[in-house]
């Protein structure tokens, strides 16, 4: 049976148990295939039954279709992942089945969060529109675009996962991009709400919800924050060190971190009253003193972390080491840095048994979550067609 996380969704598995499916199963298929009077009896009376449980008609195909869930799934294996072989039509139904009900196990457990997000906006048609804003930034790069091939992804400027200076440029004319980490932290935080107020009112599926353009601005965001837009003070440096530490690995320039407090520290030193580096002399050798330059707002290069996926459909509770199986990954401290853990997803994914699992499988495995396993996947896709394409 399906164990919810949350403490409405035990609630939720409890309700449903003192229920009679059954009989509510029964009832329904009159409800969906009787004549005209058969059906409006037949929905009064599963109505009547699922209400004194706290239910509405709206949750009667969910509550039938998490019954007797996992039944028809190949057998876990020892270690306890079960492996799919999609070539094998049974094991496909069975996976898209699966699939399904815990979809329909999330929107149960989420349904409170999915009425508010559609309370919101007003309809689910609502929700998903493209905003004015994603079609400015689309129009923006449309000259850039290039429709891949036969299994070859779209490109814009040459790029699939990133955007290019050219790209970066088309975007500012819409909206020139913000040169202070808190506008950029609160441009950033707009996209993501609305990329998860999408993601819950899709059950949770975890697709690319935004446009094109808005998802290449996204991620020149994260960038500019990451490491790009000078801090200014202490505040700075804390509110990006937060934003780092918040992408699981995503964003990890550490070294941009202890440029800004010596740069900082060093201006500090330099006031009227104090003297030199005071009592902590400049690493020449590090190359977080480097004075590289950054370039203006709309000339700033993207890192090479855009190709990776997006950390914030999935929870850090779904990433604790207790729910990872212990002979399928090294050891936490092994896998202690963001390109120690992407090493480990592309071997995953080299594997027979890794082309075979989930995104969310190989993310408990690595430590990170399903979207980056995602981005992993489709970049490898595309070196591989490439490759035999020469």
């Amino acid at each position: 049976m399906f164990i919810m996380n949350s403490r409405a969704g035990q609630m939720a598995e409890q309700r449903k148990n003192k229920l009679n499916l059954d009989r509510l199963a029964k009832i329904w298929a009159l409800a969906e295939r009787g004549d005209a009077g058969e059906q409006v009896a037949a929905r009064n009376r599963a109505e009547a039954l699922v209400k004194q449980h706290g239910y509405t008609l709206a949750d009667v195909p969910d509550l039938l279709l998490t019954e007797g869930y996992l039944d028809d799934e190949p057998q876990p294996s020892a270690g306890g992942f079960t492996f799919y072989d999609m070539s094998n039509p049974a094991h496909q139904r069975a996976y898209a089945k699966a699939e399904e009900k815990k979809r329909a196990a999330w929107r149960m457990a989420n349904r409170a969060k999915m009425d508010e997000v559609l309370a919101r906006y007003g309809s689910e048609e609502a929700v998903f529109a493209p905003t004015a804003e994603e079609q400015a930034y689309d129009a923006a790069i449309k000259p850039f675009h290039k429709a891949g091939g036969p299994d070859k992804c779209d490109t814009w400027d040459g790029e699939h996962f990133s955007p290019t200076l050219r790209v970066r440029a088309a975007l500012a004319t819409v909206k020139p991009w913000p040169d202070t980490i808190p506008a950029a932290i609160a441009e950033y935080d707009y996209w993501e709400k609305l990329y998860d107020d999408r993601n819950i009112a899709d059950s949770n599926n975890q697709y690319n919800y935004l446009g094109q353009g808005a998802d290449f601005r996204r991620w020149a965001l994260g960038d500019l924050i990451n490491k790009e837009i000078e801090a200014r003070n202490i505040s700075d440096v804390i509110t990006r060190l937060r934003f780092q530490e918040a992408s699981e690995g995503l964003y990890n320039d550490s070294a941009i971190i202890l440029r800004d407090l010596e740069r900082l520290h060093a201006a500090e030193n330099l006031k009227p009253g104090f003297g030199g580096f005071g009592d902590i002399p400049p690493d020449r050798g590090s190359p977080a003193t480097s004075t590289e330059s950054q370039g203006g707002p709309e000339n700033r290069a993207t890192s090479e972390n855009q190709n990776m996926g997006n950390p914030h459909v999935m929870g850090s509770s779904d990433l604790r080491n207790e729910d990872r199986p212990a002979f399928a990954s090294p050891p936490p401290f092994i896998l202690n840095t963001a390109s120690k853990r992407r090493a480990e997803v592309e071997r995953i994914l080299s594997t027979p048994e890794g082309a075979r699992m989930s995104l969310r499988q190989i993310a408990r495995m690595a430590g990170v979550s399903p979207a980056t396993v995602m981005k992993a996947r489709d970049k490898q896709k595309d070196q591989n067609s490439y490759q035999s394409s020469i």
